[in-house]
């Protein structure tokens, strides 16, 4: 990798071998650093790798002016999150989540408090990536010395589900919002007989946040087979129309209809969920 520019004693931009730009975090790299040396791959601690050119920009901006520690501060609940999710997270999540949280520090050092309408979804949808950010704001505390809210720890949690989905936060947070509606419709359904406790509910529950979040980004989703809707509602009626009243209800809210194939894997996968 070559040295396009120091944004700062710890971080620079450079190229790799394919030309792509790349921003490099490492301790003391941007004081030593040149434009056109190569760097010395044992002083790199971290490299971001960005999704276009103007994520690179963004990021080299928001980075050339924060302070060291809360980078530092951003890039350990990164790395937190990586251990405690099961799912990949999208580099995006150290240009948004370090975006978010020095104006969450700003808007607290003011005495701003904005509520999360959705605090209580979160906390019961997304257990995981709200604990990380409980972390987050543990972290926050004793670092810089300011107290966030659960608020707060819900919108870090957010940003966590746009990277772990590959979302925007105007679809991850339209989901949330029919999250509960929905389950509601799942755990009233009569003749289920789900099994809240079974190893197969929590990936039910999993596969209707993914089908949510990517009915409200407008994702296009290949399903073939459409044969296998028919197969499933002769096999599985209670659960078809369960699923069928479920897919419907996102429909309705989204305008994004969900394909008969995908709906009849939701069957499925509540029937998995009940009582054997």
């Amino acid at each position: 990798m070559k040295v396009l520019k120091a944004i700062n004693n710890n971080i620079v931009s450079c190229v790799d071998a394919d030309g792509k730009e790349l921003v490099v975090m490492g301790r003391g790299l941007g004081f030593r650093a040149r434009t056109g040396d190569v760097l010395d791959a044992a002083s790199v601690e971290k490299i971001f790798r960005m999704d276009s050119p103007e994520e690179v920009d963004r990021l080299k901006t928001l980075f050339a002016q924060l302070p060291p520690e809360l980078l530092e501060l951003c890039n350990l609940i990164v790395e937190h999150a990586k251990n405690a999710m099961a799912h990949r997270l999208n580099e995006s999540i150290y240009l948004t989540l370090t975006d978010h949280v020095q104006f969450a520090v700003r808007r607290a050092k003011e005495g701003m408090n904005l509520p999360n309408p959705l605090l209580t979804e979160v906390r019961v949808f997304y257990p995981i990536e709200f604990a990380v950010g409980k972390y987050a704001l543990e972290l926050i505390h004793n670092e810089l010395g300011v107290v966030l809210s659960d608020d707060e720890a819900a919108s870090i949690a957010l940003h966590l589900v746009n990277a772990e989905f590959d979302s925007s936060m105007n679809a991850t947070m339209r989901a949330t919002q029919v999250l509960q509606p929905m389950v509601d419709v799942l755990v009233n359904w009569p003749g289920l007989g789900l099994n809240s406790k079974h190893l197969f509910f929590d990936e039910l529950i999993v596969h209707v946040k993914f089908m949510a979040i990517q009915a409200f980004a407008c994702a296009e989703r290949e399903w073939v087979g459409e044969t296998l809707a028919e197969t499933v509602k002769a096999h599985f009626p209670v659960e078809y129309a369960c699923a069928s009243a479920m897919t419907s209800y996102l429909t309705e809210k989204c305008g994004n209809p969900v394909p008969a194939a995908e709906q009849a894997y939701l069957a499925i996968c509540i029937h998995r969920a009940c009582i054997s």
